[in-house]
């Protein structure tokens, strides 16, 4: 059995007075494609902040590579909903940022060829020298992912990062995040409100419900990649999951 890069058990917190966890279990195996699934608003997010250690839950077990959240954050790096470089930075000096951050100026200089490699990988080798505002949303976006895996963490956290693009360049960047994850062999993360996003990435989706949040179902997703939203499999388990998103929207008053 592969070994869990992340677990949740019986996760519980409240925040502001309000119940957010009430015993969220899901785990993640080590080089995995997981998406958490659900509705806006019912904590999606908020579990990576507690696996990066930005947030202490009130009780269940966090596991990150087997540690705790505090002693594991260096053997993460996250991807937002925005980019956010430093547009006073070129790109190449953007994919360095977060190493110089980490571990200082002197392993930035040393880690400027894995730089290289990074932009090359993700697509954007002759764009070292560009500054973010003369590339697109796609662009800046895979500056943002060759800056997380240049710190070389072992478990990359992505938050919607695709929720601000157009409909034509998120689905060139599914793709993309796709072929990166199939070379680097990465344990990721995904957080997602969409369910075609989903079924298109994942390994494992982890459907989570309102709040108080409990995780309402895993399903293992097995058609083969590349995949098309036509595949019969993924079309039943898009039914699937309409069909319990339905039950989470909130009921019509008259």
């Amino acid at each position: 059995m592969t070994a869990a890069a992340i677990t949740f058990e019986n996760v519980e917190l409240s925040l502001g007075g309000e119940r957010i966890y009430d015993g969220v279990d899901f785990h993640v195996a080590d080089r995995e494609f997981v998406c958490l699934l659900g509705p806006s608003g019912c904590g999606k997010s908020t579990s990576l902040r507690i696996i990066g250690d930005l947030l202490a839950p009130e009780g269940g077990r966090v596991e990150v590579n087997g540690k705790p959240p505090a002693e594991s954050w260096p053997e993460i790096a996250f991807v937002f909903q925005s980019p956010r470089l430093a547009p006073w930075r070129n790109v190449l000096a953007n994919v360095l940022l977060g190493v110089e951050l980490r571990f200082g100026k002197g392993e930035a200089r040393a880690r400027t060829e894995k730089a290289r490699a990074l932009l090359q990988l993700v697509g954007l080798s002759t764009s070292g020298a560009k500054y973010p505002l003369m590339l697109s949303g796609g662009e800046r976006q895979r500056v943002a992912i060759a800056r997380a895996l240049a710190v070389d963490p072992s478990i990359v956290l992505m938050d919607e990062p695709f929720s601000a693009l157009d409909p034509n360049t998120r689905r060139r960047m599914r793709a993309e995040i796709e072929r990166i994850w199939q070379e680097t062999r990465k344990t990721i993360l995904f957080v997602t409100h969409d369910i075609e996003e989903a079924l298109v990435l994942a390994d494992r989706i982890v459907l989570m419900s309102n709040k108080p949040t409990k995780v309402l179902d895993t399903i293992a997703v097995t058609a083969p990649r590349p995949r098309s939203l036509a595949d019969p499999e993924l079309v039943r388990l898009r039914d699937r999951l309409d069909a319990l998103f339905r039950t989470l929207e909130p009921e019509e008053t008259t």
